[in-house]
């Protein structure tokens, strides 16, 4: 079994058993054992309100700002002694690693301000932290499309792949990066002539 379907399997477990305990348990009691999972959520997202706000920045297309509050979370995690209790907060199937989640956003954050080089940093820290989470790999496969460089993307997804990633979401992230690479290189060429 692969790692993502473990990972996968683990989070729905976690759910059924929280579920099966709150059925068998008498009513009064479920409610008082709901509000404290409230309460211990709440807590979290308080703490973790740099991690949201970088992801409320990234959908607004904020990239530069986004980064900014993904670096405060990640040094926040670094020297949080119990930084295993906030896996609900950036749970992936992929990794349980918060630090590596969150240098994958800063990246991606980075390359949508076409800061390759910097964005390559990242992802080889998100990487040093837990080399078998596959996004980092299909981060680092887009930056080689983009810059032309279609063997080490498709090295770097098919690294991705062997690691869980989809291999016909990898196949569509690939073919766009190359479209668009080709596209850059079609308005370069335009400009000049």
């Amino acid at each position: 079994m692969k790692r993502p379907q473990r990972n996968l399997l683990i989070i729905l477990s976690a759910c059924a058993v929280l579920w099966l305990m709150l059925m068998r348990l008498p009513a009064f009691m479920s409610i008082w054992v709901s509000v404290a999972l409230f309460v211990f959520v709440i807590g979290l997202v308080s703490w973790a309100r740099d991690f949201m706000i970088g992801r409320y920045r990234s959908s607004r297309r904020q990239w530069r700002r986004a980064a900014e509050s993904y670096e405060k979370f990640e040094q926040k995690l670094l020297n949080a002694r119990w930084s295993a209790a906030l896996i609900p907060i950036y749970l992936s199937m992929y990794t349980f690693d918060g630090v590596a989640v969150t240098r994958n956003n800063i990246a991606q954050s980075l390359m949508n301000l076409k800061e390759f080089d910097t964005a390559v940093r990242w992802l080889r820290s998100a990487l040093q932290r837990d080399p078998l989470y596959p996004i980092p790999y299909v981060n680092l496969g887009t930056i080689a499309a983009l810059r032309g460089d279609r063997e080490t993307a498709r090295l770097e997804f098919r690294r991705a792949v062997e690691l869980g990633f989809s291999p016909t979401g990898a196949q569509e992230l690939l073919r766009r990066a190359i479209a668009k690479a080709n596209q850059t290189i079609g308005k370069a060429l335009d400009k000049d002539e």
